[in-house]
Formats: C-alpha cells, sequence, structure tokens
C-alpha cells in the first residue's frame, strides 16, 4: 500500500465510524495536530497527540465539539513517504449550534506503513468564532 492510500485507509474508516480499523495505522509515537501543537483551553482540539491513544482522544475531542458535516478533499498528492490532501469544509458547533466553514490542508507522514505524523490546518479564527 502507497504512503497516500494509507491515509485515505485511514480517513475512510475515521469517516465511516470504524475507528479502530482506523487505529491499527497509527504507529505508537504518531503525532496528531489540530493546527496548532500547543494545548489551548479556548479549543480542546488543539495540542498534540501522541499515538493510537492520543489520535482515540484528538477524535473523541473533536466529536464532542463538532458535529461533523461537509468534507470535500480537492486533491491529494504524495512523495514517498509524505502525504498532502487539501479542500473545504463545513461542520457545525455543537455547544452553539454556529456553522463552522473552514479551507483545510492535511500533511501526512507514513512510514512502515503507519501514520506517524497526522498535521490538520484549518481556519483557526473560523473554528474560535463557532465554538464560542
Amino acid at each position: 500500500m502507497t504512503s497516500l492510500d494509507t491515509v485515505q485507509t485511514f480517513l475512510k474508516h475515521v469517516f465511516a465510524g470504524t475507528l479502530e480499523e482506523a487505529l491499527a495505522l497509527v504507529a505508537s509515537e504518531a503525532q496528531f495536530i489540530s493546527a496548532r501543537p500547543v494545548p489551548n483551553p479556548r479549543v480542546p482540539v488543539h495540542g498534540t497527540f501522541i499515538g493510537p491513544a492520543g489520535a482515540r482522544e484528538f477524535f473523541r475531542l473533536f466529536a464532542a465539539l463538532l458535529e461533523p458535516g461537509e468534507f470535500n478533499i480537492t486533491a491529494s498528492f504524495s512523495e514517498g513517504e509524505h502525504v498532502c490532501m487539501y479542500g473545504n469544509l463545513l461542520h457545525r458547533s455543537r455547544t452553539t449550534g454556529r456553522d463552522f466553514p473552514s479551507n483545510w490542508a492535511l500533511i501526512c507522514r507514513v512510514q512502515q506503513g503507519q501514520l506517524s505524523l497526522y498535521h490538520f490546518y484549518e481556519d483557526t479564527a473560523a473554528l474560535e468564532a463557532a465554538i464560542a
């Protein structure tokens, strides 16, 4: 499986709600980062989450914070162990009911068939406005 195939398979499992299958593709020291690697008390998903347990917590926090909506992939490409995807999304805050629209980009690194980096970039100001 190519690095791009690995990331696409991972996301397919996340979107399907089969998190255990997704976590099987996560390296023990993988870093999961949502926009900012440093924790932010206003945005629980910001910070760096490590390994399968960290990935599980990252997606738990995401699900508690946002109701998933549209997630469109405009393009994806890879070179060796590096994968990039980008597109747009529209989620809704579970606490305020406000929409969270954003362009996004995802940078991943795949080593030995497992994700070792998952760094998701989004409009952090729009996220904070939606959940505040």
